[in-house]
C-alpha cells in the first residue's frame, strides 16, 4: 500500500510540474503572438514587463491562494463535515447509554432475583476440593478396581 501511495504522489507532482510548464509556455506564446492584446482596465498588459511592486503583489496573491487551498479548505471540511458527524455520534452514544441505564434500573429486581437463585443453587465446595474430586474420578475411571 505504501508503494501505491508513493506512485500516486510522484504522479501528482509530475502533473503539477506539467501544468506549470504548460502555463509558462502558454504565457510565452501569448506574449510573443502578433495581434494579441490583453487589456485590463483600459491598459494593455504584457506579462514580460512586471515591475517589482507587481511581482511582489503577484507573489503575495499566490501565497495567499496557496494558504487558503492548503489550510483553510481542509479546516472548513473538517469542521463542516467532521464535527457534525462527531456530534451526531456522541448524541447517539449518549442516548444508547441512557436507554441501557434505564433498562438496568428497570431490570434490577429481576437481576436481584436471579442473583439470589444463583447463590442458592451454586456448588458451595471450594475449587481445590472440586478439582481433587474430579481428578480422583478420572483416576478411578482410568484404573478400575476389580
Amino acid at each position: 500500500m505504501k508503494t501505491f501511495f508513493k506512485i500516486l504522489l510522484v504522479l501528482g507532482l509530475v502533473m503539477v510540474l506539467a501544468s506549470v510548464a504548460t502555463g509558462v509556455v502558454l504565457l510565452g506564446a501569448i506574449s510573443d503572438a502578433d495581434g494579441m492584446h490583453i487589456v485590463i482596465n483600459g491598459q494593455e498588459w504584457n506579462g514580460g514587463t512586471l515591475e517589482m511592486g507587481d511581482a511582489f503583489g503577484l507573489f503575495l496573491a499566490v501565497m495567499i491562494c496557496g494558504l487558503v487551498a492548503c489550510v483553510v479548505v481542509p479546516l472548513v471540511l473538517l469542521l463542516g463535515v467532521g464535527l457534525p458527524l462527531l456530534l451526531v455520534g456522541g448524541l447517539f452514544v449518549l442516548c444508547m447509554a441512557a436507554v441501557l441505564g434505564a433498562g438496568a434500573v428497570l431490570g434490577s429486581p429481576l437481576l436481584l432475583i436471579a442473583l439470589v437463585v444463583w447463590l442458592l443453587v451454586r456448588d458451595r465446595t471450594p475449587r481445590a476440593s472440586r478439582r481433587a474430586a474430579r481428578e480422583a474420578r478420572r483416576m478411578q475411571q482410568a484404573h478400575p478396581q476389580p
